[in-house]
């Protein structure tokens, strides 16, 4: 007899290593947010969800239980078969919201069919709580600065080569950072799913070890870093990449020099509020006529001037300046401020 069961989240998502994760609500629900690599298997799909909303409102519990199975019951077998299809091994975990009607008619149809079942005890609401938790932890930040076009994400990513632990917040947010960020990237995710992400890779990383993160500002396009990891971004040491504006001007120019003229000319709209109608014109006129040089000497006067104002911020002892003659030498500057700063105790969990 095939098993079902329920346990909590921290048992669930280990499981999760292994097996696929079902969410039962509906397709809007799971795109609001959804535990991280969960899969939608909708019970009642968003008009559904609503009709049996209103008549729960209207007609009270029985009601609404009497309009959900019969709305459901129709595509029992349609579930059954797409399980087979989509999970040939017969083991799924499942949850709805609160791991209530939703998920245990799920797991029971699915049950009936031969598969081993786990329920999220509490449901999705319960794993948002254990999200909440996990920005409350005492992690080791070592923070990743420099002005743009550094290339800190490149060399964060270095660092991960050489077996270093980072978290990519410009990677969980789609976006880099800017008004120039969103080029050439998928759609952001909501906050809730950009915090549900950024969760599961704080719980990955663990509050043992070194992580390096790249200092962002608290706002990454859309989405905004919980206020505890961004105060405990700010407090923990900055390394900042110190590369002239010729070198950074090129990196840019590398990345951004293929996109479409009309996308870098929009983001540049974005901030006329912060250099001014002429100064706008004159980046505009710049990109139109691909004179890409002129358009970066204005838009980083800005972007400079607004970094410089950020890290006056921090305390002076825990800013240190890394200078190299390339992003190679510079993973091994970092390191070696990594080991000093370890040496001289310079790394209390946050």
């Amino acid at each position: 007899m095939p098993n079902l069961q329920t346990t909590d989240v921290s048992t669930f998502l280990t499981l999760a290593k292994k097996h696929p994760v079902l969410d039962a609500r509906s397709e809007g629900e799971y795109k609001q947010g959804h535990i991280t690599g969960a899969i939608s298997f909708p019970i009642l799909n968003n008009e559904e969800r609503a009709l049996v909303g209103t008549c729960y409102k209207q007609k009270g519990h029985n009601a609404a239980v009497l309009l959900g199975y019969e709305l459901a019951g129709p595509k029992f077998k349609l579930f059954i078969e797409q399980a087979f299809t989509l999970f040939p091994h017969k083991k799924v975990l499942l949850h709805c919201f609160r791991g209530g009607l939703r998920s245990k008619i799920m797991a029971w149809v699915l049950h009936t069919a031969g598969f081993d079942i786990t329920l999220l005890h509490g449901g999705y609401k319960a794993y948002r709580n254990y999200v909440a938790e996990q920005f409350l932890k005492p992690y080791q930040f070592l923070v990743l600065g420099g002005y743009t076009g550094s290339e800190k994400t490149p060399i964060l990513h270095m660092l991960a080569s050489v077996g270093e632990i980072i978290i990519d917040i410009e990677s969980l947010a789609n976006h880099r950072g800017s008004a120039y960020g969103a080029i050439g990237l998928p759609e952001q995710p909501t906050n809730e799913q950009f915090e549900n992400n950024l969760a599961m890779a704080l719980v990955e990383a663990g509050t043992e070890k070194i992580i390096w993160i790249e200092d962002e500002s608290r706002k990454t396009g859309t989405v905004v870093l919980p206020e505890q990891i961004y105060m405990a971004k700010m407090n923990a040491p900055l390394l900042f990449i110190d590369k002239t504006r010729q070198e950074r001007m090129q990196s840019i120019i590398e990345l951004y020099g293929s996109f479409d003229k009309e996308q870098l000319i929009n983001a540049t709209q974005k901030i006329e509020k912060k250099i001014g109608n002429l100064r706008m014109r004159q980046a505009i006129e710049s990109i139109a006529t691909n004179d890409y040089p002129a358009w970066l000497n204005i838009v980083l006067d800005y972007y400079d001037q607004t970094y410089s104002f950020g890290i006056a911020k921090r305390l002076k002892e825990k800013l240190i300046r890394i200078k190299a003659a390339n992003n190679d030498m510079y993973v091994q500057q970092l390191l070696k401020a990594k080991d000093t700063l370890l040496n001289q105790n310079g790394l209390p969990n946050n």
